[in-house]
C-alpha cells in the first residue's frame, strides 16, 4: 500500500511540479519500475497479466486508439497520448494487484479522503490569501461576471492535472461519497464525527472552485446518497429527479445558464455539436485520438463521452463505456452477495457513487485522466472479492450498444435545439 500512497502523494500534492528540490523530477521513471519490482518481489507480478472482461475492454480500447491514430494520421501529440494510455493501463493493473481485496480498499478510500481534505484546506487558504496565490504559487482562475450571483469573485484551482477549476473540483467530488457514508451507520461515533467534519469541508472546496459542473455533480451525489440510505425505489428516484429539477429552476443563473460573459457554456455546446458532426462523418474510427481540436479549430469537447466518440468513433465509445459498465456490474454483484460486512458494503457503494459522480462531472469537462482509471481499478478490486468472476454476456453488449445509440441521438437533439 506504500506505493499507492506514494502515487497519490505525487498525483495530488505533486511536489515534482512546485516543491523544491523535487521540481522537474520524472516521478514515472522511478515510481513505476519500483512498483513493478515490488510486485516481482512479492510474487504478484504474474497477476498483472491475469485479465478479466473489464481488463479486456481496456486493452481493446488501447488497440482501437492506435488504429484510430494510424488511420487518421500521426501527429506530434500521438506518442504522448499513447504513452499516457499505456501508463494508465499499467497503473490500473498495479492498483488492482496491490490493493487486492476490499479490506485494503478501505485504506485507499481513506487516502483519497486525506488528500482531498488537505487540498480543501489549501483551497480555503488560497481563497483567503492576501496575495491571491495558493500553496503552489498558483493564481485564481478566471471568473464570470454572473458568478456574483453565488457570491464568488474568484475561483480556486491547483496545479499538475488539476490546474483548472473544473478538474480541481473533481478532487473533492470523488471523495465526497466516502465522507457522506461516514456520517451514519454502520460507522462508529468517532468516524461519524469525522464524516460530519469532512462533508462541509469538501462542499466548501467545491463551492470555491466555482465549477458549475461540480455544483451539479455535488447535488447529484448528495441526492443519490439520500436515495440509497432510504432505500432505492422507482417512485423515490422519480421524486428525487423532480426535486432536483425544482432545485435547478430556483438555482442562481450562474449555475444553470447556457450563457455567460466568457461564453464558456456556449462554446461547450458548440464543441458538442462539432463532436457529433465528427462521428457522423467518421462513425467507425472517428477523427483519431487527440485530433478533436484539429477539427474543431478551437477547443476540446469539454465532455469526455463526446470527445471519445468523436475521436475513436462508435466502436471506441462502446469500449470506453464497456470498461465503466463492467466495473459497475461488479459493484452491483458484490452488493447482492449474502452476509456482506456492513462497513464493506458502505465502502463499495461509495466507490460506485464516486464513479457515477465522476461521470456526471465528465459531462461538463473532458476528464480523461488517470484519476478515473484509479476509480475503475477500485471497482475491479471489488470484483476479485466475488466467488465467481463477472462475465460479459450478450445482453450486456445489447445494453451498451443501446446506450451508445441513445447517447448519440440525445446529444444530436440537444445541440440542434440549442
Amino acid at each position: 500500500m506504500v506505493f499507492v500512497l506514494l502515487y497519490f502523494f505525487c498525483l495530488f500534492i505533486a511536489p515534482q511540479v512546485w516543491m523544491e528540490p523535487f521540481v522537474g523530477v520524472r516521478v514515472d521513471f522511478f515510481l513505476y519500475p519500483a512498483w513493478l519490482g515490488y510486485c516481482l518481489f512479492t510474487g504478484r507480478l504474474a497477476q498483472i497479466f491475469h485479465l478479466d472482461s473489464q481488463d479486456h475492454f481496456f486493452l481493446l480500447m488501447l488497440v482501437w486508439i492506435v488504429l484510430s491514430m494510424a488511420l487518421s494520421g500521426w501527429t506530434d501529440e500521438s506518442p504522448r497520448i499513447l504513452q499516457n494510455y499505456a501508463k494508465w493501463f499499467l497503473l490500473y493493473r498495479l492498483v488492482i494487484v496491490t490493493v487486492g481485496d476490499v479490506g485494503r480498499l478501505r485504506k485507499v478510500a481513506l487516502m483519497l479522503l486525506f488528500f482531498s481534505a488537505l487540498l480543501a484546506v489549501e483551497g480555503i487558504q488560497h481563497m483567503q490569501s492576501q496575495n491571491g496565490l495558493g500553496w503552489a504559487g498558483q493564481s485564481f482562475a478566471w471568473v464570470d461576471a454572473r458568478a456574483a450571483e453565488v457570491g464568488l469573485d474568484k475561483r480556486t484551482r491547483w496545479t499538475n492535472i488539476f490546474d483548472g477549476p473544473g478538474v480541481f473540483c473533481v478532487v473533492y467530488t470523488i471523495a465526497l461519497p466516502f465522507a457522506l457514508f461516514f456520517t451514519g451507520a454502520p460507522f462508529s461515533r468517532w468516524t461519524r464525527i469525522l464524516g460530519l467534519m469532512l462533508v462541509p469541508l469538501l462542499l466548501l472546496g467545491i463551492y470555491y472552485t466555482g465549477a458549475r459542473g461540480g455544483y451539479l455533480t455535488a447535488i447529484a451525489i448528495v441526492g443519490l446518497f439520500v436515495a440509497l440510505k432510504r432505500g432505492i425505489s422507482l417512485r423515490r428516484l422519480v421524486l428525487g429527479g423532480v426535486l432536483g429539477i425544482a432545485i435547478l429552476l430556483v438555482a442562481p443563473g450562474y449555475v444553470t445558464s447556457t450563457s455567460d460573459s466568457h461564453k464558456s457554456a456556449q462554446r461547450r455546446v458548440e464543441m458538442w455539436g462539432k463532436g457529433v458532426e465528427m462521428v457522423r462523418v467518421n462513425p467507425v474510427f472517428g477523427v483519431g485520438k487527440g485530433n478533436f481540436i484539429r477539427y474543431s479549430f478551437r477547443l476540446i469537447a469539454h465532455n469526455s463521452a463526446i470527445e471519445v466518440m468523436a475521436e475513436t468513433g462508435f466502436v471506441g465509445l462502446f469500449l470506453w463505456i464497456g470498461i465503466i459498465y463492467m466495473g459497475l456490474k461488479k459493484l452491483l454483484f458484490f452488493q447482492r452477495q449474502p452476509s456482506i460486512d456492513s462497513v464493506d458494503r458502505a465502502y463499495v457503494t461509495a466507490v460506485g457513487l464516486s464513479i457515477v459522480g465522476y461521470l456526471v462531472s465528465s459531462m461538463f469537462v473532458t476528464l480523461e485522466y488517470e484519476t478515473f482509471y484509479v476509480l475503475l481499478a477500485m471497482s475491479a478490486v471489488v470484483g476479485r472479492a466475488l466467488p465467481q468472476p463477472v462475465q460479459f454476456a450478450s445482453k450486456d453488449a445489447i445494453l451498451i450498444g443501446a446506450f451508445v445509440g441513445l447517447f448519440f441521438v440525445v446529444a444530436k437533439m440537444f445541440v440542434m435545439m440549442y
